[in-house]
C-alpha cells in the first residue's frame, strides 16, 4: 500500500460539504457514520497519540540516560530497536512505546490513559455531532478512542442515553438503521481492559470484524481524526471490497499537519474515497452540522431549559424529602443562613416549613412572597399553606398568582382546580382539572380526581374514562380501584366491583376507606349482616369516627326497613 496520495481524489472542503448535503436531502436510505481517532479529542483537552508517546519515551529516556546524551539525540537512535523508526512520528509507533513503557506494570498504563482522559471534557464540536446524533439519521459513531465525550455530549447536549459498545464480545449488539445513538469502541472502553498494545492494536476482533462489515453495507465513513496508525482498522479496511461500502468514504485530515500517509492514500484509492484537507475538529463539525440544520442558538435554549428543569427536579425532590422526613432530615436540609436577597424560593420554602407553629409558618411564607413576588413556586406553596388551613379566599388569590406568572405548570392548575372544587365552583374546578391534564396526560392524580368530580356530578361514562386513564398508568395505585369500584357501585355493576375493590384490598389490606367501601358493597349485595360486621371492625379500628357511625346507623336502619340503601365515600 505505498501508492502516491497524488492518485487519490482530494476535494476542497466546500466540494466535501456539498457532497454530503446533496446525499442528506437526496437520498434518505443514506447514513454516515463517524470514524473518530484521537484527532477528534484534542480540541476537548484529551492528549493524542503523538503527545503521548513523546512524554513516555521521556519517561523511558531518564530510566537510561547519560550526562553526554540528549532526549531529541538519544530518540534519532531507535532506542527501542522498532522496525521503520521515525523519531518524528511517534504517534505512529503508540502501541510499541506504550507495551515497553509499562511492562510489567500495565494497571501503571491504563492509569495514565485515565489520567489523560479525565482532563477533557466534550469541545463545541461535540456538542454539534450531539445534535446530529440525536436530530438526523446519522447517529452511529466508531472510534479507536478510549475517551467518553461522544457519549458526555449526548448526555450533555443531546438528552439522550446511548448504547455504547466498549468491547468486542458485545459487537453483536452493534446494530444498523438503530434508533438510538450508538458508539462502537473498537478498542474497548478505558474500564474494559483497552486495547493498547502491538499485537491488539494490530488485529482487529473477529467479533468487530463481523459487526462492521454489517454497519458499512448501510452507512458511509466519514474518518475525522484518525490517522491510520493501527493496523487492526486500517487492515480490516484495506481488506474490504468496495462493494463493501455504501457510498464513497471520505478521509478528512487536519489540513495543517499535511496530507496522510501514503497507506491511507491507497485505501481511499482502493474504495474509491476522498481525502479532505479540513479546519480543525470543532470548526469542521459545526460546516457539517449548519449543512443538516443545526443553529447553536436553538440548542443552547434548549440546554438551557433542560439545564432549568432538572435544577426545578432537584429543587422539588429536596423539599418532597424534607416534608415527607422526620425532623432530623428537615434539620439536614434546611439551608445556610443567608441574605434575604441570596435565597431561592426552596430556602424561602425550607425555612418555612421548618416553622414550630402554624403562624410562624404563614407568617414566614408571607415575607417570602414580598421578598420573591415573581416566584411561581413560592406564590404555589403558601397558597398550598393556606388552603390546607382552610383560609380558601386567600389561597385563591395565590393560586391564581402563580398560574399568571406560569401558566403552563400542571401542578399549579392541579391545585387550583382542588380549591375551585372545595369551594364548590365546579365548573371553574373542571376548567383547571382539563388544564393539568393537557399541561401532563399523565397525572394520575388529576385524572383521579377530577374523575371523582364528574362521578359525582352523575358523568359516570366520562368518570369510567379516567379512571381507566389512570390505572393503565398506574395499576399499582390501589385508591384508583377504590374509587373505580365505588362508581360501579352506584352503578348496579357490583361483579366488577367486588374485583376492583379486591384489588385494592390486595395491595392494602387494612385501609379503612377500602373496608368501607367493601361494606358499602357488601349492603348492595343484600349481604346486611356481613357489612354491618365490616363497618363494626372499621368502628373498632376508628371509635371516633362520625362518619362511620353514619354508615352503622343507615346500615342497621336499612336492616329493619328490609331496603336496601347505598352511601358511598372516596378517598
Amino acid at each position: 500500500m505505498d501508492r502516491e496520495a497524488s492518485t487519490v481524489q482530494v476535494w476542497a472542503l466546500k466540494g466535501f460539504l456539498d457532497e454530503l448535503k446533496r446525499i442528506n436531502d437526496t437520498m434518505e436510505d443514506r447514513r454516515f457514520v463517524f470514524i473518530l481517532g484521537a484527532g477528534a479529542s484534542i480540541q476537548s483537552g484529551v492528549k493524542g497519540a503523538a503527545p503521548l508517546a513523546r512524554e513516555w519515551m521521556q519517561m523511558l529516556f531518564h530510566r537510561v540516560v547519560s550526562p553526554e546524551t540528549d532526549f531529541d539525540s538519544w530518540l534519532k537512535l531507535n532506542p527501542l530497536e522498532i522496525d521503520n523508526w521515525q523519531p518524528d512520528n511517534l504517534a505512529g509507533h503508540y502501541p510499541e512505546i506504550f507495551a515497553r513503557c509499562f511492562s510489567g506494570d500495565h494497571e501503571a498504563g491504563f492509569a495514565e490513559l485515565e489520567k489523560a482522559i479525565e482532563a477533557g471534557s466534550p469541545s463545541f464540536g461535540y456538542a454539534v455531532l450531539a445534535w446530529i446524533m440525536t436530530k438526523t439519521s446519522h447517529n452511529m459513531v466508531i472510534t479507536t478512542n478510549f475517551d467518553n465525550l461522544v457519549a458526555d455530549s449526548l448526555y450533555i447536549y443531546g438528552r439522550r442515553s446511548p448504547h455504547v459498545i466498549g468491547h468486542e464480545t458485545l459487537a453483536g449488539y452493534l446494530k444498523p438503521l438503530a434508533r438510538r445513538p450508538m458508539v462502537a469502541k473498537i478498542h474497548r472502553d478505558l474500564f474494559t481492559d483497552p486495547i493498547n498494545d502491538p499485537d491488539g492494536t494490530g488485529q482487529l476482533k473477529k467479533p468487530w470484524e463481523d459487526a462492521l462489515k454489517n454497519i458499512f453495507k448501510f452507512y458511509t465513513p466519514i474518518f475525522i481524526g484518525y490517522g491510520g496508525n493501527d493496523g487492526s482498522l486500517m487492515n480490516f479496511l484495506s481488506d474490504l471490497s468496495p462493494r463493501d461500502i455504501s457510498g464513497r468514504p471520505f478521509w478528512c485530515y487536519y489540513e495543517p499537519g499535511g496530507q496522510p500517509n501514503g497507506d491511507i492514500a491507497a485505501l481511499m484509492q482502493k474504495h474509491n474515497g476522498v481525502l479532505v484537507p479540513t479546519p480543525e475538529w470543532d470548526q469542521l463539525m459545526l460546516d457539517i452540522g449548519n449543512l443538516w440544520g443545526y443553529k447553536h442558538d436553538d440548542q443552547l435554549n434548549d440546554l438551557e431549559r433542560y439545564t432549568e428543569d432538572m435544577k426545578q427536579t432537584l429543587q422539588e425532590q429536596v423539599l418532597n424529602t424534607s416534608r415527607e422526613g422526620g425532623e432530623d432530615i428537615k434539620a439536614k436540609l434546611l439551608p445556610k443562613p443567608k441574605q434575604e436577597q441570596d435565597k431561592s424560593w426552596l430556602d424561602w420554602t425550607l425555612e418555612a416549613e421548618n416553622k414550630s407553629t402554624l403562624e410562624e409558618k404563614l407568617e414566614h411564607y408571607l415575607l417570602a412572597v414580598k421578598a420573591l413576588p415573581k416566584s411561581p413556586e413560592l406564590l404555589n406553596n403558601y397558597a398550598n399553606a393556606l388552603f390546607d388551613n382552610g383560609r380558601i379566599q386567600e389561597a385563591e388569590r395565590y393560586y391564581k398568582d402563580a398560574i399568571t406568572l406560569d401558566p403552563d405548570d400542571c401542578e399549579y392548575q392541579y391545585n387550583y382546580a382542588l380549591l375551585s372544587e372545595k369551594a364548590e365552583l365546579f365548573d371553574i374546578a373542571e376548567h383547571h382539572y382539563l388544564k393539568a391534564l393537557e399541561l401532563n396526560p399523565q397525572y394520575i392524580s388529576a385524572l383521579n380526581n377530577y374523575a371523582n368530580l364528574l362521578s359525582n356530578h352523575n358523568r359516570p361514562d366520562e368518570a369510567e374514562l379516567y379512571y381507566k386513564e389512570a390505572i393503565a398508568l398506574d395499576p399499582d395505585d390501589c385508591t384508583l380501584y377504590n374509587n373505580y369500584a365505588d362508581l360501579l357501585i352506584q352503578q348496579k355493576r357490583l361483579d366488577e366491583a367486588e374485583a376492583l375493590l379486591q384489588k385494592a384490598l390486595d395491595l392494602v389490606p387494612g385501609h379503612p376507606v377500602f373496608i368501607e367501601t367493601n361494606a358499602q358493597l357488601l349492603f348492595a349485595q343484600g349481604k346486611y349482616q356481613e357489612a354491618l360486621s365490616t363497618i363494626e371492625r372499621l368502628l373498632k379500628l376508628d371509635p371516633d369516627s362520625q362518619g362511620v357511625k353514619d354508615i352503622k346507623a343507615q346500615i342497621e336502619q336499612e336492616i329493619k326497613r328490609g331496603k336496601k340503601g347505598v352511601s358511598c365515600r372516596k378517598k
